[in-house]
């Protein structure tokens, strides 16, 4: 008996420990760290702040925030990813000092809303002139009735003009499609016909293949009397993976080569991938503004050439220097979100 009660008594003395360390576990409080940065891309649920010269991807965002603000957030000490950029669930977030450009909008609207009020007043007296004057205006207008009856049928036969113009256009329209889909396939004929030629271990076209691609991409040149704007926009997106692969064998079978041909030259070679790299990008935020489902097929295809030729976020961040707004377009074409 005696044995049984020291047993139990162990037992509630476990359970007893049990609790009380599961209750410091509840309530004591999490270790956490701040980050303050300015705010680069302003996304769903998300932000990009760059700080001490480093970029932050912060999930878990529940305010607004524009482009330029500085935000100060609160995350649980070492949950920082180690990825470029890296990546961090904030617990709270708060606006430290908002953009230049949101303070400049906001002294704005204010000068536009004196201005408004300003104007109401005008408007005022305006409306009583009005008033004044509307008994002369309605003479008027029934002298301006049998004018106006003349000139219905001239109203008409400028619409039966117009049915015409818009049949036509449409004849054509019909013409420019047809166009655009052989100048497809011409296109895609030639750029794979170099990628199968190079794939069986046949270069001799690669040289000047490449050169005819780039013109072609970047400055006005034609492939099969068809130039680049005349594509749809799937296969620009086509010929541009083909010819990053293009701008890649290029550089393993013949080193050199590029700035071989780049020298003396007023167009340039050596660059090609950035150039290639960013019209891809345009043409699919562009794309993504209007079909979703291209949209997603374009991430996905870019997914798979990030992999292949090496993309990282500093070359995307790099090309879209020249204009941050761009950037947050980008990084979700980077990223596949």
């Amino acid at each position: 008996m005696k044995k049984k009660q020291i047993i139990i008594l162990i037992v509630m003395i476990l359970l007893f420990i049990a609790a009380l360390i599961t209750i410091y576990f509840l309530t004591r409080e999490e270790e956490t760290e701040n980050l303050t940065g300015t705010v680069l891309i302003s996304g769903d649920n998300y932000l990009m702040l760059e700080a001490n010269n480093e970029d932050y991807i912060i999930n878990n965002i529940n305010s607004d925030y524009e482009i330029g603000d500085e935000v100060t957030i609160t995350y649980k000490k070492g949950s920082i990813k180690n990825t470029n950029p890296k990546e961090v669930n904030a617990i709270t977030d708060k606006l430290v000092k908002e953009s230049k450009q949101t303070t400049e909008n906001s002294e704005s609207q204010i000068d536009k809303d004196e201005l408004e009020e300003n104007n109401t007043s005008k408007e005022e007296n305006i409306e009583t002139n009005k008033n004044q004057t509307s008994s002369n205006t309605n003479s008027n207008t029934n002298n301006n009735i049998s004018s106006n009856n003349s000139n219905n049928s001239n109203t008409n036969t400028s619409k039966e003009n117009n049915t015409t113009n818009e049949n036509s256009n449409k004849t054509e329209t019909n013409k420019n499609t047809v166009t655009a889909k052989s100048a497809d396939e011409a296109v895609l004929t030639y750029v794979r016909e170099i990628e199968e030629d190079t794939n069986n271990g046949i270069t001799d076209s690669l040289k000047s293949g490449f050169i005819t691609v780039v013109d072609f991409l970047f400055y006005d040149g034609t492939i099969a009397g068809h130039t680049f704007n005349e594509l749809t926009t799937s296969a620009k997106l086509e010929v541009l993976k083909a010819a990053l692969w293009i701008d890649d064998k290029v550089d393993s079978v013949f080193p050199g080569y590029k700035e071989t041909i780049s020298n003396g030259a007023n167009k340039v070679y050596t660059s090609v991938k950035n150039l290639i790299v960013e019209a891809y990008l345009n043409i699919t935020t562009s794309i993504c503004e209007n079909n979703s489902e291209l949209c997603e097929n374009a991430k996905e295809d870019f997914q798979s050439l990030k992999k292949s030729f090496g993309f990282t976020w500093d070359l995307i961040k790099d090309l879209a220097s020249s204009g941050l707004d761009k950037l947050k377009d980008w990084y979700e074409i980077w990223s596949g979100k």
